[in-house]
């Protein structure tokens, strides 16, 4: 009941909406109320009475009924669809901007198939429980109540004679509860597992096919989809074990009725038109009882939806602000790591990490795959909390940086380059959406954009496909490096940015990129040696620890790890005796 009364809390700020919706529908169950009071005394005082000039004002009475609640009705419903439209969009909004607030670390332990799901199909449950399931619940409660004290008032050994039943349901219900609910939890975790798998299918589908691996995809879709068939077919398993037992209870209050009423109108102790009012009750009190298994249904799917929903909703940043955070009076770009350690759980990556980047200069940071290069650049803008030692940026710990102004002041081009759906000038301006088109320019000119972008046939205004689709990977790179050049950063992080361009545009990108960068500190993450060998300071990684470090020249003198990979490369493109690779 915690969840939902979570859920109903969410209604709060419409509450004014609700109660007026409540209150429609109270007049449309009262209309129902009176109507069989209308049927008593059409029995008893015109047809048997003989009081036939009651028969016109009487029915008018039943039409007029009818007619107000048709009327009040049609406004619950727009009342009510108007609440639950407007909580979900609230819900959507705030889930939306809580995810943005979400540190990397949350995106690289959830999958966005999974995430999808809670944001589509949970949300989406709670809407209908709100739209639908509040009212459902109330007309049944109010219904049955109602009716029963209607009853009361008519006869009350005939309604003590329906209430019988009510044990005997009530224990099947809370059977039928206790069996329902793990398993809607189970179909909404296989849903997610589903949406992933087709999430991840859709978003590497080329690669896919390029392995000819479709019947292996199908073959995990089906199995996965298999799953969720089996879960639901459990489901309604369950659902047949109870359900036909409450209907069929249910349905025992109109021969229950019909007996006992006869019984004593024959005895003489209930009039003809007590008994046909009566019976005018019977579904307002057997309904109730019927509709108890969907609502038990209904309850379990708006709980395990909102235990999905609200697990993330409850699931704070694990990176925050201190309440005094600073911002330095001046961005210059000074770094400094003092014996920094950092771990992915209980994978360490990086240990004691200590080096000096001053204003303007160029570090490159170099190792094999897997030696934590990318993580220490992610380290710069606080993605991720260190576990030991410090990050200085401008003589302010980063735990200790206002977020926003820090992550401005840092530009980075990561390794899997990501464009949006949109232009290529939009693309271009992501970081400084107020930049105007001459300063777009010149920013793709920096990253040797420009050369593809004109001979475009819609230039700048091309829409390019999701993730950069229709866009070679070099291109891709270069739009992404003028994104970075855009903001005008203190601190441009390039990691392995230039992998996808040939060496000669690559150089052509570099030296332009000398006149925008002076004065701005640079972290460069490369394997081709021409891409980091005029840095001031080269960085070697090793298991997680700096093995070497200096300039090209001083590492190339020790003759090291660096000096082996400067060979290495050397070989590769001049080739065995001496011929020229290519």
């Amino acid at each position: 009941m915690h969840i939902i009364r979570r859920v109903l809390r969410l209604t709060l700020p419409y509450k004014k909406r609700v109660l007026l919706a409540l209150l429609l529908h109270v007049l449309v169950i009262g209309s129902r109320l009176i109507t069989p009071l209308v049927t008593r005394t059409v029995v008893n005082d015109v047809i048997v009475g003989g009081q036939y000039h009651l028969i016109l004002g009487l029915c008018l009475i039943i039409v007029g009924l009818a007619l107000a609640r048709g009327t009040f009705g049609y406004l619950r419903v727009l009342t009510m669809e108007r609440v639950s439209q407007s909580v979900a969009y609230d819900l959507r909004t705030g889930l939306y901007n809580h995810l943005q607030r979400m540190p990397w670390e949350f995106y690289d332990k959830n999958r966005v198939g999974e995430i999808m799901s809670r944001m589509t199909g949970d949300l989406e449950g709670l809407r209908d429980f709100l739209g639908n399931g509040i009212i459902t619940t109330w007309d049944n409660f109010i219904s049955f109540v109602g009716a029963l004290v209607f009853m009361m008032f008519m006869s009350w050994q005939v309604t003590l004679a329906v209430l019988l039943v009510l044990p005997v349901l009530s224990w099947t219900a809370f059977r039928f509860n206790s069996k329902i609910r793990p398993i809607f939890r189970q179909i909404r975790e296989q849903e997610a597992v589903l949406n992933t798998r087709t999430q991840e299918n859709i978003a590497g589908i080329h690669v896919v096919k390029a392995f000819v691996r479709e019947a292996h995809e199908e073959e995990l879709f089906q199995k996965d989809n298999r799953e969720l068939l089996q879960l639901h077919l459990k489901a309604s398993f369950t659902w047949a074990d109870y359900v036909p037992m409450m209907q069929v209870m249910g349905e025992l209050g109109t021969p229950i009725v019909l007996l006992v009423g006869s019984y004593l109108t024959a005895r003489g102790m209930m009039d003809l038109g007590t008994l046909v009012g009566v019976t005018g009750y019977i579904w307002m009190l057997t309904n109730p009882m019927r509709m108890l298994s969907n609502i038990i249904n209904m309850l379990t799917r708006t709980v395990t939806s909102g235990e999905k929903l609200f697990y993330y909703m409850d699931l704070g940043p694990s990176i925050r602000e201190d309440e005094d955070a600073q911002t330095p009076e001046t961005f210059r770009g000074h770094v400094v790591f003092d014996n920094v350690s950092f771990s992915y759980g209980s994978k360490k990556v990086l240990t004691d990490i200590s080096f000096e980047a001053l204003p303007g200069q160029t570090i490159a940071v170099m190792g094999a795959t897997g030696t934590g290069k990318s993580t220490l650049v992610n380290l710069l803008g606080r993605y991720y909390d260190i576990q030991k030692g410090r990050i200085i940026i401008d003589g302010v710990d980063v735990k200790r940086h206002q977020l926003k102004p820090l992550r401005r002041q840092i530009a980075y081009v990561p390794q899997e380059t990501f464009l949006f759906s949109d232009t290529l000038e939009d693309n271009i301006r992501f970081g400084r959406p107020d930049a105007d088109m001459s300063r777009t320019k010149q920013s793709a000119y920096v990253a040797c954009a420009d050369e593809f972008i004109d001979h475009m046939p819609h230039g700048y205004d091309t829409v390019v496909g999701e993730r950069g689709v229709g866009l070679s990977g070099g291109q891709k790179q270069r739009t992404a490096i003028a994104r970075a050049v855009l903001t005008e950063p203190k601190i441009l992080v390039m990691d392995d940015s230039t992998s996808a361009v040939d060496m000669e545009t690559e150089h052509e990108i570099q030296q332009r990129l000398k006149e925008v960068l002076e004065n701005r500190t640079t972290f460069i993450i490369a394997h081709r040696i021409s891409s980091v060998k005029s840095a001031d300071l080269i960085l070697v990684l090793k298991d997680g620890v700096i093995a070497e470090r200096g300039n090209h020249a001083q590492l190339m003198e020790l003759g090291g790890i660096y000096h082996g990979m400067v060979m290495d490369q050397m070989t590769s493109a001049v080739g065995p005796g001496g011929a020229t690779n290519g």
